[in-house]
Order: C-alpha cells, then sequence, then structure tokens
C-alpha cells in the first residue's frame, strides 16, 4: 500500500508537528509543499494532506498542489490542519480535495496551532499529538480494510 503525508507549515511549525507524528506513526517521512516539488509518479493510496489557516484557508501553495490532483492517480484523502481561530480549515482542505473528483475520508484532523493574536501558545501540545496518532491509525485502517475486501472480491 502507498501512503505519503504532504503538509504545508509557516514559521510555527504547527502543521510540521502533526505531520511528523502522522509520518512517523506510518513509518514514512513527511513531504513539506513547496520546498521540493511533489511528484505522483505512482499512484497512490491514502494521501494525507494538511496546511495551516492563511487569511481563512489552506496556504496558496497547498491549494496549489490539490488543484493538480488526479484521481486517477489519488485513490484517497485525509485531511488535516492547524488554526490559530478558525477550526473550519479541515472542511476547506476536504472541500478542495472533493472538487477535484479525490475521495475523501470522512474524519479529518484539526487542532489549535501557536499563533498570534491567540491564547494557543505550546499547541500543538501532547493530546493533541496523541489524537493526531489516533486518528492516522484509524484513517489507515479503513483504507487498510476496503483495499483487503476490494483483494480478496478480485481474486474469487
Amino acid at each position: 500500500m502507498n501512503i505519503r503525508v504532504v503538509y504545508h507549515s509557516g514559521y510555527k511549525g504547527n502543521t510540521m508537528k502533526v505531520a511528523t507524528v502522522i509520518a512517523e506513526t506510518l513509518n514514512i517521512i513527511a513531504e513539506r509543499i513547496g520546498k521540493e516539488k511533489i511528484v505522483f509518479s505512482e499512484p497512490v493510496d491514502l494521501l494525507f494532506i494538511g496546511s495551516g489557516v492563511y487569511f481563512d484557508k489552506p496556504h496558496k501553495k497547498a491549494m496549489a498542489l490539490i488543484k493538480k490532483l488526479d484521481p486517477s492517480t489519488v485513490k484517497n484523502a485525509a485531511a488535516f490542519g492547524t488554526y490559530g481561530n478558525q477550526s473550519e480549515i479541515g472542511e476547506k482542505i476536504k472541500k478542495l480535495l472533493q472538487e477535484q473528483g479525490i475521495n475523501v475520508i470522512d474524519e479529518l484532523f484539526v487542532c489549535k496551532g501557536a499563533s498570534v493574536g491567540t491564547d494557543n501558545k505550546g499547541r500543538p501540545n501532547a493530546t493533541d499529538l496523541e489524537n493526531a496518532k489516533a486518528f492516522t491509525e484509524s484513517t489507515a485502517a479503513k483504507i487498510l480494510a476496503c483495499c483487503d475486501t476490494l483483494s480478496r472480491q478480485s481474486h474469487s
């Protein structure tokens, strides 16, 4: 099964912390959107994609990557994000993915992140990161169960 984690994170590193936990839970490496070009050369069974909030939207680099995604390459996606005051970041990423025809796992993960003008100092904290790990395990299990069912059906 091919699983990838991509994210955009600003100077506070909030989303990077969550992406790192997701990737470590899956024993893979998280890829930062914008640092190097992200290429999908082979089909991805599950793409975890996250961003912080920038002027009420995911970062423009995250949105640009989502707009290039092809449902024939990215079979399923899971959205995650961090926020100062705008907790709907996960829903916004989910909507962008769905507009591209990508199947989005219903469960989203969002948590507060340290941000100017908020009382979110120290976030994401240990509890947030444990919740991110649980989100990752639950989401990956759904895809594994789906793939196992499809595999058994194709061999029948």
